[in-house]
């Protein structure tokens, strides 16, 4: 895929490593992106994250429950993005990516 950002690979329980976004310069600009997510999910839920710092991070409302596999529009204005995945029984491996 063209001008993708992989987010996560294989993912178990716990946060993903954060991902800066090129064009945080604009922030007056919308990220209006597609978050696809799939894999493995073992009962875990996944949300996909915000932050201004990389130290705090936010759910994101319409991404912040996903329990199967999804494509969904994601709109924010912030520097950093990462998902979690919590509730995974132990045989989870999530892949997610931004487009």
């Amino acid at each position: 895929m063209a001008g993708e950002t992989r987010l996560a690979t294989a993912q178990a329980n716990g946060d993903s490593t954060a991902i800066e976004i090129p064009r945080y310069a604009h922030i007056h600009d919308s990220h209006l992106r597609t978050l696809l997510v799939e894999g493995t999910f073992d009962s875990a839920t996944v949300k996909f994250q915000i932050s201004l710092d990389n130290s705090s991070f936010y759910d994101v409302s319409g991404a912040d429950a996903i329990t199967a596999k999804t494509a969904v529009n994601v709109e924010f204005r912030a520097k950093y993005v990462r998902v979690n995945v919590a509730g995974g029984g132990g045989s989870e491996s999530i892949d997610a990516w931004l487009l």
